[in-house]
């Protein structure tokens, strides 16, 4: 039974000392009615990918029909997957697939390095010019990913000759690539660049006030979004955005409204010199509950550890409560020892009492004078003496030396 034991506490020990596992979010199934450009490598990219096509067989399925003339005459099948949504009425009432095609992977990923592209030695050298952000995002006065036609005013092999729009291979090409799905506008989010081009002064945001970071960029992974707390320095200027769209307005950004009692914009939502909402005037004394959930006083509160056991030490051993005033350590502490003396050991050991009581008590005055003067207090509160005497410290016949131990 013994050594029973022994090995079930070895073996908590060890689960205890296991670092927690993480868990993985299983990968997004590849669409099987995609294309294969593995199935079509033999064939150049240019003969699908044609010249001022905005897609390959949008010609009426040239030139795609060289190949699969024999499948398009015959009864929608499973080819007609790739481009087209389900038919579920008429073959000639068929949606498009978005293309190119928005879901979880990249299966030609490019090669793009934003940090070159914003190089402007390097460019000015290339093709005569500074690229900006709006060379490449930008079409027809809106908002759009780069595609090809974008590409190719300065890859044109007249222009900087490599790579060529006609060297594939020189931006695509390697294993397929999963998309990072953290970077997109989801669930009840909403956001427009539209409303971004200027701030109610009318002065213009620029693209780098927000993509600070896309300078830097050399592939498509490390290519982050924009982080909540660069949203906060304009949201929660009142000349630059109006208080209908503060930072803490949960409208703002989501469709739907969580703000509830027990829940608080997060910290990354607020400027770095506001507090959260429930800091109160009476959050000090009241704060006991909201402080049960230590990994949240811990970030803001870096000087805390977030461990909820310690929690409240670490945090009062550098703070006195608000009740700690000038006059708490002569007037007021005793009555309050007397009515809840755990509260003093939440921070005060034993010792530390009595350390201070065993000294001598301001109200005892002088040596040698308090021993005439104390009957009047003694009649007033007696408790007060018996907190350092004896009982039997004062007796009918006179006053005997002694401290209470």
């Amino acid at each position: 039974m013994a050594s029973a034991r022994i090995l079930v506490a070895i073996a908590l020990a060890i689960g205890a000392c296991t670092p927690a596992r993480t868990v993985e979010v299983p990968a997004p199934p590849v669409d099987k009615t995609r294309l294969s450009h593995e199935q079509h490598a033999k064939i150049p990219c240019l003969d699908c990918h044609q010249a001022g096509a905005k897609r390959p067989g949008e010609r009426d399925h040239a030139p795609c029909d060289t190949c699969h003339r024999a499948a398009f005459l015959a009864a929608p099948g499973p080819l007609c997957d790739t481009c087209h949504v389900p038919i579920t009425t008429s073959p000639l009432r068929a949606e498009l697939k978005p293309f190119p095609s928005d879901d979880a992977w990249r299966t030609e990923p490019s090669r793009f390095s934003h940090r070159s592209h914003l190089d402007a030695a390097r460019m000015e050298a290339r093709v005569g010019f500074h690229v900006t952000c709006a060379d490449c995002h930008v079409r027809d006065g809106q908002l759009a990913p780069p595609d090809h036609a974008t590409c190719s005013r300065c890859h044109a092999r007249e222009a900087i000759g490599r790579p060529a729009m006609d060297d594939c291979a020189g931006c695509h090409g390697g294993a397929a690539e999963l998309r990072t799905r953290s970077r997109l506008i989801r669930n009840d989010l909403h956001f427009t660049h539209d409303l971004h081009r200027a701030d109610r002064r009318g002065t213009p945001i620029r693209c780098e006030q927000c993509h600070a970071d896309s300078a830097a960029s050399t592939a498509y992974g490390d290519h982050a979004a924009p982080r909540v707390e660069s949203c906060v320095g304009c949201h929660d200027d009142t000349d630059r955005t109006p208080p209908s769209r503060r930072m803490r307005i949960c409208e703002t950004c989501h469709y739907e409204k969580r703000e509830r009692l027990a829940l608080i914009a997060p910290r990354n939502h607020l400027p770095s010199t506001e507090r959260p909402l429930d800091h109160t005037i009476a959050f000090r004394r009241d704060h006991a509950d909201a402080a049960r959930d230590a990994s949240r006083c811990a970030a803001c509160h870096t000087q805390m550890s977030g461990n909820p056991n310690g929690a409240c030490d670490e945090c009062h051993q550098s703070m006195r409560p608000q009740d700690h005033r000038i006059t708490w350590r002569e007037l007021d502490h005793g009555p309050e020892a007397a009515a809840d003396r755990d509260r003093c050991a939440r921070c005060h050991v034993v010792e530390f009492c009595t350390a201070c009581h065993e000294q001598r008590p301001r109200s005892h005055g002088f040596a040698g004078t308090f021993v005439t003067d104390h009957g009047p207090l003694a009649r007033t509160d007696v408790r007060a003496c018996v907190t350092c005497h004896q009982e039997s410290y004062c007796t009918q016949s006179g006053c005997h030396v002694g401290v209470k131990r």
